[in-house]
C-alpha cells in the first residue's frame, strides 16, 4: 500500500458560511498555524472545513491538535489528508 500521498490534518471547524471558516483560517495564521480552508458538498449544502496541517503522521497530526487546543482553545479532530 502507497502511503506517500497521505498525511493528516488537523480539522478544527466546518462552517456553512464561509466568511466564518476564513475568519478562523486567519485567526489560526496569526497564530503561528498553517490553516487553510476547503470546500465540501454534504447532503446540507457545502461546507467550509477549517484544517491544520497537513501532517506526514498521525503522530505529527496529534501534537499540531494539541498545539492548537494549548494556544487557541480549539479542539480539533485528526483526519485523514488529503
Amino acid at each position: 500500500m502507497d502511503t506517500s500521498k497521505t498525511g493528516f490534518a488537523v480539522q478544527v471547524g466546518a462552517f456553512a458560511a464561509a466568511a466564518d471558516a476564513t475568519a478562523l483560517r486567519d485567526k489560526l495564521r496569526s497564530a503561528g498555524f498553517n490553516a487553510f480552508t476547503e470546500s465540501v458538498r454534504t447532503d446540507k449544502g457545502t461546507l467550509t472545513r477549517v484544517r491544520v496541517g497537513p501532517a506526514m503522521t498521525r503522530a505529527e497530526a496529534e501534537q499540531l491538535k494539541s498545539s492548537v487546543q494549548a494556544k487557541l482553545g480549539i479542539a480539533g479532530i485528526v483526519r485523514p489528508h488529503p
